[in-house]
């Protein structure tokens, strides 16, 4: 009898130990609170962390189950064939997945680990294009560094004494029970408290440093690697865990997946709008096109654009119910969009539509919601973005924007919002760079990174700008070791 009772018990102890090793962390605007001093939108790292950890219930998301992706002249020209391979084998990842409503409650079919580490990209500070697209997917979809956020200073208050005082909050939730987490991928982290320093060795600010315990090799999610080498806010062990240098990743972990799922399950319904200049369409739906039947010209319910020449103004024409209660959209479809490389413009407008449902005033409405975009909305570019301190700035996303929704129902709500699905992601094309400290020559430098795509088999890594041989790469390395 007892036996009997020991084995019925067994799968829910299993089940808890399975589900209390994972947690992901939410993306939103930074709050009013969310200041430098306390460890939020530290000055070093300012451009690479795009906003703030979230509660639960405040998370932003997309709201339209297409994104479009493409690439400008400046990208094709660095990175070729090769690199836009690199980015449409990122983005398969996140369309190979199954509907998030058909995962298992426990996500056992993800692993805790999905990344390595190719020594020969290692050694030539190559980084992988494809894996560090992943990550800034991953954020455009709505979710954070995981480890960065176990544990964060809500308040420090200095008194009379001298001592500070924090108090610290857990912003890792875990993805089957919903409770904050202490673990990323099975690691249980800790954290101690200490400063943040500027280049010039001052103090702008106090983080809660997470430690992975009882653990050298913690499992890293691939949202952790969304920031750059995160030496202001890391643990020495996160610092290795987390380097760039040589790491690919496979696809995405349990936490990752945890996360997206959590944002997107059909069961999270939402006070949201839709992607900002959508319209009310009808007929066939075509998930891209360059042309649509619209009922048009028609304006957004309780917006003030228009399409067309002319605003309506009858009572006939039927409107977009643009601000509702729309439920996630279950799975992103991510759609390449091939643009002119010369003129850096899609040849012709690029038109997404899609059904939904959505209630309005207690009211489920089914509805074709179309967008016509003249840019991709995820566009892939190169440049010079400059540096911080002296580093090159080796990527950047821009025109990621968040719109809150719940101040629509509560006054001091900060959150669930809308992310809007038009971003720019671009990278460096510096290429071959050294790092060189006071009066020193090339043998004395620390060479930067590089561009690469790259994995766990022998295979060479491809190195960027496209045509650059590794024999070079490694020629360098040698004549630096042997002087």
């Amino acid at each position: 009898m007892r036996l009997s009772r020991f084995l019925t018990c067994l799968p829910v102890v299993v089940a808890l130990l399975v589900t209390r090793v994972s947690a992901f962390s939410l993306l939103g605007p930074y709050s009013a609170w969310q200041t430098s001093d306390i460890g939020y939108d530290l000055p070093p790292i300012t451009g690479e962390e795009n906003g703030g950890p979230r509660l639960r219930g405040d998370e932003y998301r997309i709201s339209t189950p297409i994104v479009t992706f493409g690439f400008d002249g400046a990208f094709v020209e660095f990175f070729g064939a090769p690199g836009m391979q690199a980015v449409t084998d990122a983005f398969d990842v996140f369309n190979n997945l199954t509907n998030y409503s058909a995962m298992s409650e426990s996500l056992s079919e993800y692993p805790l680990k999905a990344d390595g580490v190719n020594p020969l990209a290692q050694a030539l500070n190559l980084i992988d294009l494809k894996s560090q697209l992943m990550s800034t997917v991953l954020e455009s979809l709505g979710l954070t560094t995981p480890d960065r956020w176990v544990w964060s200073i809500r308040a420090r208050f200095v008194p009379p004494s001298g001592i500070p005082q924090y108090s610290v909050a857990n912003f890792n939730f875990d993805p089957a029970t919903g409770l904050p987490s202490r673990y990323v991928n099975g690691t249980l982290y800790s954290y101690v408290i200490r400063e943040v320093f500027d280049a010039g060795g001052a103090v702008v600010g106090y983080d809660a440093r997470e430690i992975p315990i009882d653990s050298a090799n913690p499992n890293i999610a691939v949202a952790s690697m969304i920031r750059d080498d995160g030496e202001e806010v890391l643990d020495s062990r996160m610092l290795r865990a987390t380097s760039r240098f040589g790491r690919y990743f496979t696809g995405l972990t349990r936490d990752d997946i945890g996360g997206l799922r959590y944002i997107y399950r059909t069961e999270n319904f939402n006070y949201e709008t839709a992607p900002a200049g959508s319209v009310r369409g009808s007929g066939v739906v075509s998930t891209v096109g360059s042309g649509s039947s619209l009922d048009s010209p028609w304006t957004i319910a309780g917006g003030t654009a228009a399409i067309g020449t002319n605003a309506v103004t009858t009572g006939t024409a039927r409107q977009l119910v643009n601000l509702g209660v729309r439920a996630g959209v279950d799975h992103v479809q991510f759609t390449r969009v091939d643009l002119d490389p010369i003129l850096r413009v899609s040849p012709l407008p690029v038109v997404v539509s899609y059904p939904e449902l959505v209630i309005s005033n207690g009211v489920i409405i089914s509805q074709i919601v179309v967008r016509t975009n003249t840019t991709p909305d995820f566009q892939i570019s190169a440049g010079d973005l400059g540096v911080i301190d002296e580093v090159p700035v080796p990527a950047e996303v821009t025109n990621l924007s968040f719109v809150n929704n719940g101040i629509n129902l509560t006054a001091n709500a900060e959150g669930p919002g809308n992310i809007e699905p038009q971003f720019v992601f671009r990278l460096s094309k510096i290429g071959l760079h050294n790092l060189n400290s006071g009066n020193s020559d090339e043998q004395d430098a620390f060479r930067g990174y590089i561009w690469s795509t790259f994995d766990g088999s022998t295979n060479l890594p491809t190195v960027f700008p496209v045509g650059t041989r590794i024999s070079d790469l490694e020629a360098v390395i040698d004549f630096l070791t042997r002087n």
